[in-house]
């Protein structure tokens, strides 16, 4: 017998099954108010033709025919099984007791009818409680796969989240660097805007859900150093509407979006454009971005798409049937929509 598949806790469950099954036995056929040897005697004797055929049907019908839907066998051994129950009685009252007991004359009173009623009974007792274990040990097993799901979307978003574009870090340095050149004074106040974007970053990252107002802020100082490089900064158009007060929503989730549009738009082309609008009806958030869009067919870069992409599966993990994106491109334009709804 191979130890490592036994179920150790299955057999527990039978043992102790079987212990109350004994006492129980011994105490319907003990006729004194004592036990006496005889009696536990008899009652071993009468409780070994149902160990077997629990312990067949347990071990052998149940894993080999009723769990793999073979109905019809399962049907013809669990009727051969029972009747078994006779003669493995007799055998234990006749020629079992008389090599183990040979003191004692002992007779069995109970005839097949009986016995394979008695069977019946052990059968649908020790099969509750072992379809109850299995019910429990599946209900365990659903709750620890939830478990485990609720922590790989939380481990999935942590790191979506963790993906924020790089060369916006260093293109806004340069223009920082830039600045500082000419000793301007704007170089503090887009040094201070850097700052607070960066504290922004690494202080709500961890963060499931951060304020929907300090989210705007952010884009806001993003816009903003986006709109110091370029020459032209009038062709940017960032417009928000409405109250975010109490609002919550995952952090940095519509900065892809935003970023999406300044990075198809190429803003140094002459008619090049940008236009971003935020706005807020009823706990419904929509954003805009509508951009020129000028698309190199000889360039491999898919940073953008994959921006994008990373924005709709934490839209799909953070907000389930809660939000609506529509892209479209028309005439040399880029058309987002987002729409969400937030608690």
């Amino acid at each position: 017998m191979n130890l490592d598949k036994i179920d150790l806790k299955k057999l527990f469950i039978y043992i102790l099954f079987w212990a109350v099954s004994f006492y129980l036995g011994l105490e319907a056929f003990s006729r004194s108010g004592e036990v006496r040897a005889i009696d536990v005697i008899y009652t071993f004797l009468f409780i070994l033709p149902f160990v077997f055929i629990v312990s067949v049907h347990a071990y052998h019908l149940v894993p080999n025919y009723l769990a793999k839907s073979m109905f019809w066998a399962y049907g013809l051994t669990s009727i051969c099984l029972l009747g078994t129950a006779y003669p493995i009685y007799s055998f234990s009252y006749v020629i079992l007791s008389e090599w183990l007991f040979p003191e004692y004359y002992l007779v069995g009173i109970y005839t097949p009818l009986e016995l394979i009623g008695f069977a019946i009974f052990f059968l649908l007792i020790s099969s509750s409680l072992e379809f109850s274990r299995n019910w429990f040990e599946g209900l365990q097993a659903k709750t620890r796969v939830s478990e485990l799901e609720t922590e790989k979307v939380a481990s999935e978003l942590k790191a979506l989240r963790a993906q924020v574009n790089p060369h916006f870090l260093f293109n806004s340095l340069n223009t920082i660097y830039n600045e500082a050149l000419k000793k301007s004074d704007k170089a503090p106040t887009l040094i201070l805007k850097l700052s607070e974007m960066l504290r922004y970053v690494v202080d709500k990252m961890d963060q499931e859900l951060v304020s929907l107002e300090e989210e705007i802020e952010y884009l806001k100082n993003f816009v903003e150093l986006h709109k110091e490089r370029l020459n032209e900064p009038s062709k940017v158009r960032f417009l928000i509407s409405g109250s975010f007060t109490s609002l919550k929503i995952a952090p940095l989730l519509l900065l892809n979006f935003v970023e999406n549009a300044f990075k198809h738009a190429d803003l140094t082309e002459e008619d090049a454009f940008t236009s971003i609008e935020i706005s807020n009806i009823k706990k419904e958030i929509t954003l805009k971005c509508v951009n020129s869009f000028f698309e190199d067919p000889s360039s491999k870069n898919n940073s953008s798409g994959s921006g994008i992409e990373n924005a709709k599966r934490r839209l799909q993990l953070a907000y389930p049937n809660r939000h609506s994106l529509h892209i479209n491109k028309s005439d040399n334009t880029y058309h987002l929509e987002l729409k969400m709804e937030l608690d």
